[in-house]
C-alpha cells in the first residue's frame, strides 16, 4: 500500500525516549491542574501546587513581546464546595509566597454566601503592561456561586515590570471561608489557571 492510499497519512511511531513526541503525533504537555485547597479553618490560605504542596500554585506570565502594551487575560476557574453555611472569598495576588502579606493583591470576590453546596467560580483579570513605564495595570471581574464580582480596577498597580524578565509576573490564588472547620471543610478546586 502506498502512502497515498492510507486515509490518515503514515502510521504513528512511538517516541523514544518517552518524554519526546513520536513521529506523526501531536505533542501534549503534562497537565498539572486541578489544584485543590481544603480549608479546615477561617484563615486566608494560598492554593498549593498540585504536584508539590510545599510551594504555591503559581500562574507565571511568560515574557512575550506580543504582550508588550497589548491587553491579555488571566483566568482562574473551578468550583467551591462547602459543607456548612458560610461565605467564601477568592483573591488573586502578584507574588510567590504562602504569606499573602508579602504579595500584592490584584483582585478579589466579595464574601459570597455558599450554603452547604457546590458552585462554580471564575475570576478574570484583564491586564496590560509596558516595559517603558514598568507598570502592570488592569481590571478584575468574575462570578462566584452566581454572584458577580463587580468589575473594578486591580487593587494594586505592579511596578518594575519588564518584558525581558522571566517571568514577567507571578500570580497566585487564595481562598477564605467564614465557617470552615476540621469537621466541616470547604474545598476549592482549580480547573483552570492560565494567562494568555
Amino acid at each position: 500500500m502506498s502512502l497515498w492510499q492510507r486515509p490518515n497519512g503514515p502510521a504513528s511511531i512511538a517516541a523514544s525516549p518517552s518524554n519526546q513526541s513520536g513521529l506523526n503525533q501531536q505533542a501534549v504537555l503534562a497537565s498539572i491542574v486541578p489544584g485543590t485547597l481544603v480549608l479546615t479553618g477561617t484563615v486566608e490560605t494560598v492554593v498549593p501546587h498540585p504536584q508539590n504542596p510545599a510551594i504555591p500554585y503559581i500562574c507565571a506570565v511568560a515574557p512575550n513581546e506580543g504582550n508588550e502594551a497589548v491587553p491579555f487575560d488571566v483566568v482562574a476557574s473551578g468550583y467551591v464546595t462547602t459543607t456548612v453555611a458560610g461565605t467564601v472569598t477568592l483573591k488573586i495576588y502578584s507574588g510567590t509566597s504562602f504569606t499573602v502579606a508579602n504579595d500584592k493583591l490584584l483582585g478579589a470576590s466579595a464574601a459570597v454566601t455558599q450554603n452547604n453546596a457546590s458552585a462554580p467560580f471564575e475570576i478574570h483579570l484583564h491586564l496590560l503592561y509596558d516595559s517603558v513605564s514598568g507598570q502592570l495595570t488592569g481590571y478584575v471581574e468574575g462570578l462566584v456561586n452566581n454572584t458577580l464580582i463587580t468589575k473594578a480596577a486591580i487593587s494594586n498597580v505592579i511596578s518594575g515590570v519588564k518584558d525581558t524578565s522571566n517571568p514577567v509576573v507571578n500570580l497566585l490564588l487564595s481562598a477564605t471561608s467564614s465557617a470552615a472547620a476540621g469537621a466541616t471543610p470547604t474545598t476549592v478546586v482549580i480547573k483552570n489557571f492560565t494567562a494568555g
